[in-house]
């Protein structure tokens, strides 16, 4: 499974930019709105014969027909995308169900649905995510999901760590623990930025994997940032150690 960019090299057809109806049911986790507007029942109000149409109506009119689900943002973010940067599970199910190549879609910075849940912490998402490639793909094509970098060299990982978001770490480092050891577009690690962002959670839970990488920018590594944040962490690098 490669991860490409949801849009191609050319210019995206109009058709398939993401109308707002569809981008609003998607980032407020309205599942059956979504289902509808899929299904080409929108619901839009009957215009008066001598108006001129909304721009809603107008938008709607120009999809001829049921909105897609290939359709994106201005950025190649699906709504796949959407849904797992809100954390919305059954919707993340609901669309993966109908399209399970969405997964592995990337938006124009690279970023895939994963890296996307990982970002904003959502760890339920993440899990679901994880489960759903697992259910989808082949299982040597998995880990290209799980493992796959955005334009910056970041992985999934590598957002979660540099967030704090110690939940979603350690969802990570149960179906990916590899990716510990993957160093960015910057030459710094998960473990490094985990210590950065000055969560104990998730320093614990990258450091379990004895193949963790610690390596920061400027020749710097992850055990001296713990020296500059706090005792806590370098308590955990001296029990390792």
């Amino acid at each position: 499974m490669e991860i490409t960019p949801a849009g191609s090299d050319h210019e995206i057809p109009e058709h398939l930019f993401m109308c707002s109806k569809l981008y609003l049911a998607a980032f407020r986790g309205y599942t059956d709105e979504v289902c509808s507007l899929l299904a080409g029942s929108s619901g839009a109000a009957v215009q008066p014969a001598n108006s001129s149409p909304s721009p809603a109506a107008q938008e709607l009119a120009n999809h001829q027909g049921p909105c897609s689900i290939r359709e994106v943002t201005a950025e190649l973010r699906t709504l796949l995308h959407i849904a797992a940067g809100q954390g919305h599970d059954d919707l993340i199910a609901e669309l993966c169900l109908h399209d399970s190549s969405l997964l592995s879609s990337a938006s124009s910075s690279g970023d895939t649905p994963l890296h996307c849940a990982a970002r904003a912490g959502h760890a339920l998402a993440v899990r679901a995510i994880s489960l759903l490639a697992g259910a989808s793909v082949e299982d040597d094509r998995v880990r290209v999901v799980l493992r796959s970098k955005n334009a910056a060299g970041d992985t999934a990982l590598h957002l979660a760590a540099r967030h704090g978001h110690g939940k979603a770490v350690e969802e990570l480092m149960e179906v990916a623990p590899e990716t510990a050891s993957e160093l960015n577009g910057a030459g710094v690690s998960p473990l490094y930025l985990a210590v950065m962002s000055m969560s104990v959670r998730a320093v614990r839970a990258i450091i379990s994997c004895r193949d963790a990488s610690a390596a920061g920018p400027n020749s710097q590594n992850a055990l001296h940032a713990a020296v500059l944040q706090c005792s806590d962490f370098q308590l955990i690098f001296t029990r390792v150690n």
